[in-house]
């Protein structure tokens, strides 16, 4: 088992060697040229929808993180089948949602290849997994946190595959040393932090606050995510009509409010500098918020990890503002993660990511941000189709090997 996580890992690391360098070519070709304008993002967008709405009619539309989640819980992996739409689609897109639904598609589904090819369809399951684990660490730059991630994606409470976890954690790692080795990073670049402060005794049940405060933020953006929703299932016709009004949207959004486009890597470190006033901070997530429901409910392929974090990280910033004696970067990286721990209910992984990604040396009021942001947003349903597994705990292993031995 662990020698085939390995050569998924590789399988997967070389893919996310193609999708990073594609990607940074369409983004340089399209974003880096000097006679753009801000109100230009409103026509990109525009016809960045058409170009996917055509796409998916021609392909057919693969569905969001929710359907990754319903295909491993009714069959045990992803279909191949689905890379057709995905890959390009996530190619073109890139607005306010991430490329790593694209990295978990192609990982989960070489997983699954590869278990039908060992000849062993039991382990199925365990190689999906670690495929979708591992395009996700390879994606972020943070094998441990993505690996964790998809195990708890899968429930609303806790990690049941655990047989997956020591698997999924090699797959991981080998993507990412393939992405190092080859490119130096994955997709999304580290954020550089201010970890100077020390950590003072009251900074851990603050942080439980900070997780309480962003469960209850969570609240609205489901509110907008179903919303959204419902008024996009309300629009008949052809799916081409959703993807170019959705594009349109996310430009005029990305046009008011410009660090609301695109999916949040690269303008968080700007965020983190930003100085603004509380209506600028309170509009700029409002309009985060709307921007990455409608690319989800407008067909937009994408995932959504590090725009909730970004999310979170303009509740930091808000609350620097009613907080100003206390140190910025406990405020951000935990709303960080109790964000993204609140939508997601993804509370280990949502700490070790935001922690990979900072270098932040202070880990403690992180995780218990991230456990607190996990109480509190029980309830909200950011990503349908979570339910506990069916499988018996040693359904990977031979029926002798399973029992217990007196």
């Amino acid at each position: 088992m662990v020698l085939l996580a390995a050569l998924l890992g590789v399988g997967v690391g070389l893919f996310g060697v193609a999708f990073n360098t594609l990607w940074h070519l369409l983004e340089h070709w399209v974003w880096d040229q000097t006679s753009l304008r801000p109100v230009d993002r409103i026509w990109i967008s525009t016809l960045a929808g058409l170009i996917i709405g055509l796409l998916l009619m021609k392909l057919s539309d693969p569905g969001s993180m929710a359907t990754m989640i319903y295909h491993f819980h009714k069959s045990g992996s992803l279909p191949m089948r689905d890379n057709a739409s995905v890959q390009p689609v996530s190619l073109v897109a890139g607005q306010s949602a991430g490329p790593e639904g694209a990295l978990t598609q192609a990982g989960g589904s070489l997983g699954g290849w590869l278990a039908r090819r060992s000849g062993d369809p039991r382990i199925s399951r365990l190689l999906t997994l670690a495929g979708m684990g591992a395009g996700f660490g390879a994606f972020l730059g943070a094998p441990v946190g993505g690996a964790v991630l998809w195990l708890e994606m899968l429930h609303t409470r806790g990690l049941e595959y655990f047989e997956a976890l020591i698997p999924t954690m090699v797959c991981s790692s080998v993507a990412y040393l393939v992405m190092v080795v080859t490119v130096g990073h994955g997709v999304v670049q580290p954020w550089l932090v201010d970890g100077s402060a020390p950590m003072l005794w009251w900074h851990p049940v603050l942080a439980v606050g900070l997780g309480i405060v962003c469960g209850i933020v969570v609240k609205l953006y489901a509110f907008i995510f179903r919303t959204t929703g419902r008024l996009a299932r309300a629009i008949r016709g052809p799916i081409v009509l959703r993807t170019v009004l959705g594009g349109f949207i996310i430009g005029l959004l990305g046009y008011a409010a410009p660090l609301s486009y695109f999916y949040g890597s690269k303008q968080m470190e700007t965020l983190f500098e930003l100085s603004a006033a509380w209506p600028v901070l309170a509009g700029l997530l409002l309009a985060k918020m709307i921007a990455c429901s409608v690319t989800v409910r407008g067909h937009w392929q994408g995932g959504l990890i590090i725009p909730h974090m970004f999310m979170g990280a303009i509740v930091g910033k808000l609350l620097t503002l009613v907080l100003p004696g206390v140190d910025a970067t406990v405020l951000i990286l935990c709303c960080m993660a109790a964000f993204n721990a609140a939508a997601t209910q993804t509370p280990l992984s949502s700490a070790l990511i935001v922690l990979a990604l900072t270098g932040y040396g202070h880990p403690a009021a992180v995780f218990l941000a991230s456990l607190a942001g996990f109480f509190a947003g029980q309830g909200t349903v950011i990503i349908e189709n979570k339910q506990s597994r069916t499988e018996p705990m040693h359904f990977h292993l031979e029926p002798k090997e399973s029992q217990l031995v007196p």
